[in-house]
């Protein structure tokens, strides 16, 4: 017989005897543990819950702070007169009765003039060269063009006509870099020294009107060219002691650029947090902004890859136009006008430059106190001076040390 010890199942199967009321109250008490367990568990929980709530907004609102900070914080121009590497004095062709776009028999030629544009040579170039290219006569033997100049403007027109089929060569002194265009700021400003106020018309309206759309479009269809153009964000400062802008000038924006017109955007006052410096009053608004060297290279090189011809000459009286072979010029000469063609209408608006070391990581410009400072691939340009009537090409001392003293005060308030 086989016998089976129950010994193991007894120790673990009887339990010490309890009366109904024992078993009863031992009940509620573990009932009233378990509720109590769940209870501060569940406030364990809640609690850690908020705490975990708390903690994340708070990192939300210190990532968001961050985020503001950070957003303002922008990179330093490092300002000094032993980071200057050069320095520059173009001369604006400015027309008191504005830019000279019209046409004109000299000799055996068809002239057409394009030049007086002031400051806005750069901004309204191509809508410009649209104008004169609308003057060319529609005629059979004027496929082989000449135009006279290589600054911006005369590029600009020669690309243009190549574009409607004529053959060109361009006859100019000087190429880049020793263009007048070579030495302007590069930024849009199409109604900067263009005319006076009070020699606007009704048709130099419509005019305007024509080349600031067109030339605005052309340039925004080449954005991504190796940043031939480009945007940029510009912040306006006004500190306690700076000057308010030139009002002739204010007055002629509000002439020419009407509310139809004024599409491009708008300047906004910074809060104390958007604001990236310690003055008060500062205003961003994004602009256009052009890459001179690069531009001029790629204009140039586009002109001569489309066939175009480059021909090295010097213009000094009608008589030398006139002996060109082609039967129909466009004259781009900008103050060469003058001495050409006996334009006594224009006056030279000197403007100083000087550049210093490139920092890439700066992407943004800023102005006050009438100077500015624009980053660029060829160093950080300071300016905003110009001189009616000044012909005198040699740089000011002076001039550059105001830049410098300007520009190390934004540097000064620019938020660390």
């Amino acid at each position: 017989m086989i016998c089976i010890s129950t010994t193991t199942t007894t120790q673990f199967f009887n339990k010490p005897s309890l009366t109904a009321d024992n078993h009863h109250f031992n009940h509620i008490d573990m009932i009233e543990h378990r509720r109590d367990f769940i209870r501060k568990v569940g406030i364990a929980a809640l609690g850690a819950a908020g705490l975990s709530n708390g903690l994340y907004a708070q990192s939300l609102k210190a990532h968001a702070d961050f985020a503001i900070l950070s957003k303002t914080r922008l990179p330093p121009v490092k300002i000094s007169a032993s980071r200057v590497i050069k320095e520059s004095v173009g001369l604006r062709p400015f027309r008191r009765s504005g830019p000279r776009i019209e046409s004109q028999e000299l000799g055996n030629k068809h002239i057409i003039h394009n030049y007086g544009h002031g400051g806005s040579g750069w901004s309204l170039s191509w809508g410009s060269a649209m104008l004169a290219a609308e003057l060319i006569p529609e005629d059979a033997s004027l496929k082989k063009i000449a135009v006279m100049g290589c600054g911006v403007l005369g590029l600009s027109t020669a690309r243009t006509l190549q574009q409607k089929g004529y053959e060109v060569t361009i006859y100019t002194k000087d190429v880049y870099p020793n263009v007048t265009s070579a030495m302007a700021t590069g930024t849009w400003s199409p109604s900067h020294k263009l005319i006076e106020p009070d020699k606007v018309t009704n048709e130099f309206q419509e005019k305007f009107k024509r080349a600031y759309y067109h030339s605005y479009h052309t340039y925004q269809r080449m954005l991504g060219l190796n940043q031939v153009v480009d945007w940029m964000d510009n912040y306006s400062i006004k500190g306690e002691n700076t000057t308010s802008s030139n009002p002739k000038e204010a007055e002629l924006k509000i002439q020419l650029i009407t509310k139809e017109m004024d599409f491009y955007p708008k300047g906004e006052a910074l809060s104390r947090r958007e604001n990236p410096f310690k003055f008060k009053q500062v205003t961003k608004n994004p602009t256009t902004i052009f890459n001179i060297p690069s531009y001029l290279k790629m204009l140039t090189n586009d002109f001569l890859l489309a066939g175009g011809k480059l021909e090295i000459k010097e213009f000094g009286r009608p008589e030398d136009v006139d002996a060109l072979p082609e039967k129909c010029v466009v004259n781009c000469t900008g103050l060469g006008a003058m001495k050409v063609f006996g334009d006594n209408d224009l006056v030279p608006v000197s403007g100083q430059l000087c550049f210093l070391i490139p920092q890439p990581e700066l992407t943004y410009r800023a102005n006050m106190s009438g100077v500015y400072f624009i980053p660029r691939r060829d160093g950080i340009m300071l300016g905003g001076n110009h001189i009616e009537g000044n012909w005198d090409t040699t740089p000011d001392p002076l001039v550059k040390e105001k830049f410098l003293t300007t520009v190390e005060t934004m540097m000064e308030n620019l938020k660390g």
